[in-house]
């Protein structure tokens, strides 16, 4: 068979093509990849931490946030304006450790490194190639950041002033499934059972949950609208057991003392008051319904 020019022009084009595209495959899997949760977790510290993801664009998508009618607090204020970035507007994806050895972001979004690195400076920091320094709002918070790609933010609170250079490599990613919900918190037991582990406004009610080996709160869709979930781990049946009695307690000892006056009845506390508990196994699991409004007014000034 002879075989003609033509041909095997036309044979090294679609060879060519082919390649092309398995090759822009292989890129866009690794970007997608490195955008996952999972991924991202593994640049943190390998250390007991809070953990806070929030998916904002999705947020943003089923209108929550809203516009705020609270003027913006001014320290913040004054970041938007000196960096040009505005989280309800620019920010898609943020995820968060809360540890020991400081708190560590990577957030993704439209972001306008000269203008950030020039509110650097102003504010009395240096940057150095990609990495920017400030000081924080106390001697002992030094605030670092650096871009791991044009929409990708690496940002540390530490007393270490290089600690944002942590999070450029990866290390082994976590084993534990996480939740899908656009919003969700984890919290390791051990933290838990620290006198600081909870602010105290909530140590009153969760007050049973230092029994936990580790608690997942969410914030997602529902039925009705938004919806806040708990998930807590125990080592035993009977420890779950004895976790749901104490949650109801703690409910119903808030309703009690907010009928005589004596807690704030604001927002939140009357969205924690509406929460039902249950048990499955080791397993407790507690929901809340969560208006619109307790949402934006969490975020009012911000």
């Amino acid at each position: 068979m002879v075989v003609s020019p033509r041909s095997v022009t036309f044979g090294i084009l679609i060879a060519g093509g082919l390649l092309a595209g398995v090759a822009g495959f292989a890129k866009w899997r690794q970007t997608r990849a490195f955008d996952q949760p999972q991924q991202l977790l593994a640049r943190f510290p390998a250390e007991e931490a809070i953990v806070l993801n929030a998916d904002l664009s999705l947020l943003r998508t089923a209108g929550y946030p809203g516009a705020s009618k609270t003027p913006l607090e001014a320290e913040y204020k004054q970041f938007v304006e000196g960096s040009g970035f505005d989280y309800r507007r620019d920010l898609d994806h943020a995820i968060a450790s809360f540890s020991a050895s400081g708190n560590y972001f990577i957030a993704r979004g439209r972001f306008n490194w000269p203008k950030l690195r020039q509110y650097a400076v102003k504010q009395g920091g240096s940057c150095y190639q990609d990495l920017c320094r400030m000081q924080g709002s106390t001697p002992d918070r030094r605030i670092s950041f650096l871009p791991l790609r044009p929409d990708l933010i690496a940002i540390a609170v530490s007393t270490d002033d290089l600690a944002a250079t942590r999070l450029m490599q990866a290390g082994t990613e976590p084993t534990a499934a996480l939740p899908a919900s656009p919003v969700w918190l984890t919290i390791p037991g051990s933290l838990l059972r620290k006198p600081d582990g909870m602010p105290g406004g909530l140590r009153v009610m969760f007050s049973g949950l230092v029994q936990a080996d580790r608690v997942v709160f969410t914030l997602g869709p529902a039925a009705a609208g938004i919806e806040a979930r708990m998930e807590a781990a125990c080592k035993s049946d009977e420890e779950a057991r004895v976790l749901v009695g104490q949650l109801r307690n703690s409910m119903a000892l808030m309703k009690e003392a907010e009928t005589r006056g004596k807690v704030d009845s604001g927002a939140l506390a009357k969205a924690l008051m509406g929460g039902a508990f249950q048990q499955e196994g080791r397993r407790v699991t507690g929901k809340w319904p969560v208006a619109k409004d307790l949402l934006d007014s969490l975020t009012a000034g911000l």
